[in-house]
């Protein structure tokens, strides 16, 4: 026998198709989606204009200074359009039915699935079997507009929709430049990292200064393997 608190749960994951998203086309989703790629193209503007991030980034791009700029002035552009877009979300009209347009129109299908709000939880949590209802549910609300109303707010949901997803595909098209200098950070980090670890551990105490001791052994072993530039201040 189900009990008060159980109940709950049940009737709410019963009714999750009544306020329903698409997980990856939702307003909300747009808009921490712009706030990361902005962050993102900020995070490498940052590094590129540092003198190693220069030289980090032109060696990626098989020494290519040209092709480095243009890069640095991608990414510049890209970080001003997301927050102009950020802004325009805020300031320019977005139809109170954006989130259920996409839900009626199937896009579920193709972008992560219909998520619907959970009052027992207080969160979007997952759909498995009643999509169908939850896309029969949206098209009842929109069917309650007017069509002329239905038309211009279709017409605006799909030009956030538009700008929203040529952004995304301008980040995409960049993210295996960003990849490469990420990897390249991480090896030069995690050998920093390993040395400075290593010295610590070597200079821990006389003995384990000793040439003879496993401390000291393991730190010339590893240092005799890096290179001469590596030892450039």
């Amino acid at each position: 026998m189900l009990d008060a608190e159980e109940t709950k749960r049940f009737k709410a994951k019963q009714l999750r198709y009544k306020k329903t998203i698409v997980r990856n086309l939702n307003l909300e989703y747009i808009t921490q989606e712009l706030w990361d790629i902005q962050e993102e193209c900020e995070n490498i503007r940052w590094y590129t204009d540092s003198e190693d991030g220069t030289d980090s980034l032109i060696n990626a791009l098989d020494g290519d200074e040209d092709e480095a700029y243009e890069f640095k002035m991608a990414f510049g552009d890209l970080c001003a359009e997301c927050d102009r877009m950020l802004e325009d979300l805020r300031e320019e009209w977005v139809p109170e039915c954006f989130d259920i347009l996409f839900v009626a129109a199937g896009a579920g299908e193709h972008e992560g699935g219909i998520y619907g709000w959970d009052e027992y939880e207080g969160d979007y949590l997952g759909i498995s079997c009643t999509d169908n209802f939850a896309e029969d549910e949206a098209k009842k609300k929109l069917k309650r507009m007017t069509k002329d109303d239905l038309i211009a707010a279709a017409r605006q949901c799909f030009k956030i929709y538009h700008a929203y997803i040529g952004l995304r595909n301008r980040y995409d098209s960049l993210k295996a430049a960003i990849d490469i200098l990420h990897d390249q950070n991480t090896g030069y980090l995690q050998t920093v990292k390993e040395i400075e670890r290593l010295y610590e551990e070597v200079s821990e105490d006389e003995w384990t200064r000793k040439e003879w001791s496993k401390q000291s052994m393991e730190w010339k072993r590893y240092t005799d393997t890096l290179p001469q530039e590596a030892w450039v201040v």
